[in-house]
């Protein structure tokens, strides 16, 4: 694997960190359809250990998410992978708190996890980049 050139990855990881953490966002406050439309037609995401393929996949594992639990997720030590014309890989770490629904000033015991998120965006025409496949993968688990 060679270096990207900073002056490629800077801007590239402005953009793609934009994109993911929109995406992060979306998926804290479960705005679904703002996230969907992150997403390529033909997505794969890799969530919990499993492939999910398309956006309606998504959907359904997104609407099963537990309804009286939150989640927010924190990025950090984004780099630009990969860059081959329109697909660009964006490689970070992504840190998971959860806390009971409903609570003034969540409180959180500590992190859930740590995961290392592998984002491969593809440039779609008028779309601008769009999460092609992400893989979520566990690299620290905390004990409570």
């Amino acid at each position: 694997m060679h270096a990207i050139p900073t002056s490629v990855a800077a801007p590239l990881l402005a953009a793609l960190g934009q994109q993911l953490h929109r995406f992060f966002r979306h998926l804290d406050e479960r705005r679904y359809d703002e996230l969907l439309q992150l997403f390529t037609e033909d997505c794969r995401w890799l969530r919990q250990g499993q492939w999910l393929q398309g956006r309606p996949a998504v959907r359904l594992a997104l609407e099963a998410r537990a309804a009286d639990m939150e989640t927010r997720h924190v990025m950090s030590n984004g780099y630009v992978a990969a860059c081959d014309g329109d697909r660009a890989t964006l490689e970070a770490y992504m840190t998971a708190y959860r806390y009971p629904l409903g609570t003034v000033l969540p409180q959180a015991a500590g992190p859930l996890r740590m995961n290392l998120a592998t984002t491969v965006f593809r440039l779609d025409p008028g779309h601008d980049w769009r999460i092609a496949e992400q893989r979520l993968v566990p690299a620290v688990a905390f004990s409570a």
